[in-house]
């Protein structure tokens, strides 16, 4: 069953397929942690939000992602970067027997493994440095020899590496002009020198 938010029509024991457009919230930082959820297809983004206004971009999902999987409160908030589909997991006593099952067992993995790769990328120090280590991880969900798409705006891949978008662009040029990747239109990148890039 496909269905927007808020009208699944199902109880809350069932797991349901929900539906997203392109920036649309999934869910808000400090909402209750009712659900998490599985990426079907598309991309979301989680973005921590402070109060001055300023954001941090917490991770991207894709295909086969999970993501919220938090306790109480929502630590983030969930967009729609493409449009989506999620798979929705009930949070909760009547769905713990779930967490035991094999399949749960390793989307729960998957979310463990994404934060892990987070903390990784962040720690990288020079600008370089982080945007190689995010091509590199892309292309590991896609394939080294594969175009990487990249449906996220620059301001999204500079707000998630506490990086600014001048300094992304300029990042993604010095890259071209050193022959390590070629640009196949704005959300298309193609690395030409793996070994490289994944060297700086």
């Amino acid at each position: 069953m496909l269905t927007l938010r808020g009208s699944t029509g199902l109880s809350r024991s069932s797991v349901a397929v929900l539906k997203f457009r392109k920036g649309e919230n999934i869910y808000m930082q400090g909402d209750p942690a009712t659900d998490w959820f599985e990426v079907i297809s598309g991309t979301v983004r989680t973005c921590y939000l402070y109060n001055d206004g300023h954001r941090q971009l917490t991770g991207f999902y894709y295909c086969g992602d999970v993501f919220g999987v938090d306790e109480g409160h929502y630590l983030s908030s969930a967009e729609a970067v493409t449009a989506v589909a999620l798979r929705r997991h009930i949070n909760g006593t009547e769905q713990q027997a779930v967490v035991d099952e094999k399949p749960a067992r390793g989307a729960l993995q998957r979310a463990l493994s994404s934060a892990q790769a987070c903390i990784f990328l962040l720690g990288r120090r020079t600008a370089a440095e982080r945007v190689a280590a995010f091509l590199i991880a892309a292309s590991r969900r896609t394939g080294i020899d594969k175009p990487i798409e990249l449906p996220m705006s620059r301001s999204d891949i500079a707000d998630h590496l506490g990086l600014t978008i001048h300094t992304v662009s300029r990042t993604l040029s010095e890259f071209v002009r050193q022959n390590l990747i070629s640009l196949e239109g704005p959300h298309l990148i193609v690395i030409q020198d793996f070994n490289n890039l994944d060297s700086l």
